[in-house]
């Protein structure tokens, strides 16, 4: 894999310190570390029709729970999935194969696998490297599995989908 995507891993969805642990650790030796970040402007269809009113562009809310290193790309989204001009930059960068990993599984996780796939790139999921709170992991997880052959082959989740 070329690259880790590590999905809106943001203090207002509150993430599991574990998980965030686990996915440090894991991003650690990726050549390309990628993070996605929702920014929720004001007149967006979050807030419009689904009352979603966290992550404004600059809250405090929005920043990221671990912190990007020099060289490691962050990329603002205003919905579920990647801009084609997000896509295209990471292919521009040589990733073809991507991990994703983050929350939530059942939202932006499963937004940006669609993205990705979409734009030509190849994505893996590990389900223990991902969470929801809405309940709906496991969920999202049969979806991706079916969509994109992924995460079969990768066992069982590891962290409870709350």
């Amino acid at each position: 894999m070329d690259a880790v995507v590590i999905v809106d891993l943001q203090h207002a969805f509150a993430p599991p310190p574990e998980l965030v642990e686990r996915i440090r650790a894991r991003a650690a030796g990726f050549p390309h570390r990628v993070f996605t970040r929702f920014v929720n402007p004001r007149d967006s269809l979050m807030r419009r029709k689904l009352d979603r009113r966290s992550c404004a562009p600059g809250s405090p809310e929005a920043k990221l729970v671990l912190a990007p290193g020099p060289g490691d790309l962050v990329l603002d989204k205003p919905g579920y999935g990647l801009p084609e001009e997000a896509v295209r930059r990471l292919r521009a960068a040589g990733v073809r194969h991507a991990l994703l990993c983050g929350g939530d599984t059942d939202a932006c996780v499963l937004g940006v696998a669609f993205s990705l796939f979409d734009g030509g790139i190849d994505c893996t999921v590990d389900p223990s490297l991902c969470w929801s709170a809405s309940g709906l992991h496991d969920c999202a997880l049969r979806i991706l599995n079916e969509q994109f052959g992924t995460p079969a082959d990768l066992g069982p989740a590891s962290v409870p989908s709350a």
